[in-house]
């Protein structure tokens, strides 16, 4: 008899029943529940290190565009995998744009992608949005993680994750917020907005449509 692999190494039971997470892992599995009956992900493109999986059994197929051992290479937009083969896909990328001054030198920058422009996180979003519809089996779930980003001024990138998703053919099932408080800070610059503490876990599921863009 064939059984399916549990979405951790130990039996999970959600208990979270909200929508706001402080635990990412819990947010995650959590998601896999409600969206993906249990079963684990199937590809992460932006594997990196694999912070994800302490937990969590480590998908299938993992990729990126700098891979570390045992890694495969791949730019998101070009993933060699088969039409409609996969179920579930979890989608990490960098959410920092803007590279000026002494962004370079930033303490996030560091340890994470900074795009140059805005123009490029759009493309890359955009770009793995029409790769990962061409993979998903019918009803496949994407959990797309993303932030919105201040730096002279607020892009609510959030927002335009689901407006690029939905043109693609998706269909935007669920949100879940992630707050992990941030205390890196600059206590010489005057603050002019919200210091941002909070992602976002958008479902994005696959409709019975062609993509159009």
């Amino acid at each position: 008899m064939l059984i399916e692999k549990s979405l951790c190494k130990e039996e999970f039971k959600p208990t979270h029943k909200g929508s706001v997470f402080e635990d990412e892992t819990k947010l995650i599995k959590n998601l896999l529940n409600l969206h993906n009956e249990g079963k684990d992900i199937d590809l992460d493109p932006c594997y990196s290190t694999g912070r994800f999986y302490k937990t969590l059994n480590k998908p299938i197929y993992k990729f990126d565009i700098n891979p570390v051992e045992g890694v495969k290479k791949a730019d998101v937009k070009s993933i060699p995998l088969a039409n409609e083969s996969v179920q579930c896909i979890i989608f990490d990328p960098p959410f920092m744009f803007g590279t000026h001054g002494q962004t370079k030198n930033n303490i996030m920058n560091k340890r994470f992608t900074m795009f140059n422009t805005f123009k490029d996180l759009e493309e890359m979003y955009k770009n793995a949005l029409r790769e990962f519809h061409r993979l998903l089996k019918r009803k496949g779930i994407i959990l797309f993680k993303c932030q919105d980003y201040t730096d002279s001024f607020s892009t609510m990138t959030h927002c335009l994750v689901w407006e690029w998703a939905i043109k693609q053919g998706f269909y935007a099932k669920d949100l879940a917020i992630l707050v992990k408080p941030n205390k890196i800070y600059n206590p010489n610059l005057k603050q002019r907005h919200l210091r941002k503490v909070h992602t976002y876990y958008w479902v994005f599921e696959k409709c019975n449509v062609k993509g159009v863009e």
